[in-house]
């Protein structure tokens, strides 16, 4: 193995971080977590890797809001950790392409430059979020026609046409997959005094949960109520529906202001190709129906929507020698 390292595409999200090595693909897959003592504050654990104990329950810390870093520190370190991983010995140097969420500024593409080569980058590139997007769904990017991509993140969701391998536009809706959670979390509480947890929330809305319209569907979520005992009930897609609205009507707005940005040849072929789904919120149930809907384009959902964004970076690390001087790449 060369000490320089192998090159890597790096995804960092909020919800997880993924790492893509050339030739090998996602070889990292991991919770963007970094995990304290409760008592000494030291750091335990990144990602999967939290030591088993029997003090106090640990705190975990997600150091990554909307694609970049808001605790710089933590980030780097959980980084590094991940790339050790990859690379088996401490001093491995490689080049790494990083997603930047297009509607980012100039002040956040220096800081995950100055990110990864504090986590011991050797050079770094970056390439639009959007159109990192777009390659990994399989799209033809290059082609002079538009392509929109919806990503679906933990807490944001990005909305961005491509065209001519460039973001044509874009817009950010400060909402994703966690206030979906936390919404379901409040309507059980509201209508059944019972405290689930964000996971079950998330089990319910991927297993029932109609981003459409209430159907006859059901699934039972255990949690606490106030006097601190177990209870489990049933809640129904219609409850969950009702939870969700709100961010799901702030994703439809923002795409259909993208639409009217966009040219009539723009939005032609928007209409005509539709929309793709990607991230964690794109496996709720029902959403690109009711995408479709709203919308009034074919919307469907990417075949690997959790890793679309490393995948397309993948394919830019795959061939990073001609890549690199290619106007995907930001030196």
């Amino acid at each position: 193995m060369r000490i320089l390292g192998q090159d890597l595409a790096l995804d960092l999200g909020a919800a997880s971080t993924q790492i893509y090595a050339r030739k090998r693909g996602i070889v990292i897959n991991e919770p963007s977590v970094v995990v304290r003592c409760a008592t000494t504050g030291k750091v335990i654990g990144y990602g999967a890797d939290t030591p088993p104990g029997t003090g106090p329950e640990p705190v975990a810390i997600r150091p990554v809001v909307g694609g970049v870093p808001a605790d710089v520190d933590l980030t780097t370190r959980m980084i590094r950790h991940f790339l050790r991983k990859v690379h088996g010995h401490p001093f491995s140097r490689p080049r790494m392409v990083i997603a930047l969420p297009a509607d980012s500024t100039g002040f956040a593409g220096n800081a995950l430059r100055d990110l990864a080569f504090q986590a011991e980058a050797r050079r770094v590139y970056l390439v639009h979020h959007g159109l990192a997007a777009a390659l990994g769904a399989g799209l033809p990017v290059r082609e002079a026609a538009g392509n929109m991509i919806i990503d679906i993140g933990r807490d944001t969701t990005r909305i961005a046409v491509v065209s001519c391998a460039s973001v044509v536009h874009a817009a950010t809706v400060q909402s994703g997959g966690a206030d979906v959670n936390r919404a379901i979390v409040a309507q059980v509480k509201h209508d059944h005094g019972l405290d689930i947890t964000e996971q079950s929330a998330e089990v319910a809305k991927r297993g029932i949960g109609s981003a459409w319209r209430p159907v006859n569907r059901t699934a039972s979520v255990r949690g606490v109520d106030r006097s601190g005992r177990t209870g489990i009930v049933a809640i129904s897609a219609g409850q969950v529906y009702e939870a969700t609205r709100q961010t799901v009507s702030m994703i439809v707005r923002a795409a259909r202001e993208v639409i009217e940005r966009c040219s009539p040849d723009l939005a032609a072929d928007v209409a005509d190709r539709g929309a793709v789904l990607t991230g964690g919120g794109a496996l709720m149930r029902g959403l690109a129906r009711r995408l479709r809907l709203e919308l009034e384009v074919p919307v469907q959902r990417a075949e690997r929507p959790v890793e679309t964004v490393a995948l397309g970076l993948g394919r830019c690390v795959d061939d990073i020698g001609r890549i690199s001087k290619d106007t995907l790449m930001q030196p």
